[in-house]
């Protein structure tokens, strides 16, 4: 028996060394992968808004007793990730890669579908789209978990993500989230896929779980259930959960002095609203931005306020 003990904390270390090596290659992979024209520009706009704040507060001494603190907002899928973490990636109707809910049900997390009954649920999620809207047909993928511990698929989800998903990150996103976190500016993901699906890119894209949101059901002693919490991240959504982080940071260093210089988005449906409320800031100094990426041309509504970007080149290839 103690032979076997040692055995499996060496494997638990082995296990260990090999994720933080996967994660050190990952790292040093993306930063030398050539990234498109549009990161510079985009880089530089949002250090020379946090540039001209730095300078009006030390020419405003009166104004803040407080470190000034610098936030960015992301969504997740599509922005970050070519593709979905819960659906998948599709290309000229061929698979590149399953998505998490996929994963899940077959490795029998699912409550509600059997392990080969992926298709079935592909059904009903499809219904609920086209005839609810994608608010609901959104916030029922992390309730065909209930009963499942959080953990667990957790776990699963951050292994994906290092040995699958992480292949799949757009160069540019990439490089902007490094140049962002070199300038002390923080970044929070807003996504609305499952909480515990997204966060498990933490590790592989540096940024903390705690930072990362996506849609949230109840759990009890670590265990999920079907109820969903709100806000839902999903259009004014999101604007809604972005609000409530500024508000935790003001309470959290009792300041005022919180300040949003940009936002991404790939979807004027989902990431429209918060992206506006972001580009239609009025900040001390200097001017927020809002990036779109592979959206398309924008709507009336939108006309103008977004920096407007096309991605193709991502990490894996």
């Amino acid at each position: 028996m103690y032979c076997i003990t040692i055995r499996r904390n060496y494997m638990k270390k082995v296990n260990v060394y090999r994720t933080i090596a996967c994660i050190v290659l990952f790292v040093f992979t993306v930063s030398c992968k050539k990234h498109e024209t549009h990161v510079t520009p985009i880089v530089e706009q949002i250090l020379e808004t946090k540039q001209a704040i730095e300078h009006y507060i030390q020419q405003h001494p009166n104004s803040t007793h407080t470190r000034p603190i610098f936030i960015t907002f992301w969504d997740f899928d599509g922005t970050i990730l070519k593709g979905d973490c819960s659906e998948g990636l599709e290309e000229h109707g061929k698979p590149i890669y399953k998505g998490l809910v996929q994963v899940c049900i077959e490795k029998g997390y699912s409550a509600y579908y059997k392990n080969n009954e992926f298709k079935k649920f592909l059904d009903t999620y499809i219904h609920l789209d086209n005839t609810k809207g994608h608010r609901v047909s959104y916030a029922y993928l992390p309730t065909i978990f209930a009963g499942a511990h959080r953990d667990e698929i957790l776990n699963i989800a951050t292994m994906y993500f290092t040995q699958t998903l992480a292949r799949y990150y757009f160069t540019s996103s990439i490089a902007i989230l490094q140049k962002l976190k070199e300038n002390n500016i923080l970044i929070y993901v807003i996504s609305a896929s499952p909480e515990f699906f997204v966060k498990g890119a933490s590790a592989t894209i540096g940024i903390p779980q705690s930072h990362m949101y996506g849609i949230e059901v109840v759990t009890k002693n670590g265990v999920l259930t079907s109820i969903v919490t709100k806000p839902i991240p999903y259009a004014e959504g999101k604007t809604h959960t972005l609000k409530l982080i500024i508000e935790k940071l003001q309470n959290k260093y009792n300041t005022h002095h919180v300040y949003a210089l940009a936002a991404f988005g790939n979807s004027y449906s989902t990431d429209g609203h918060f992206l506006h409320y972001i580009a239609s800031q009025t900040l001390p100094a200097g001017k927020p931005v809002s990036v779109m990426i592979n959206g398309g041309h924008p709507p009336i509504q939108y006309a103008n306020l977004f920096t407007c970007v096309h991605q193709d080149a991502i990490i894996g290839h």
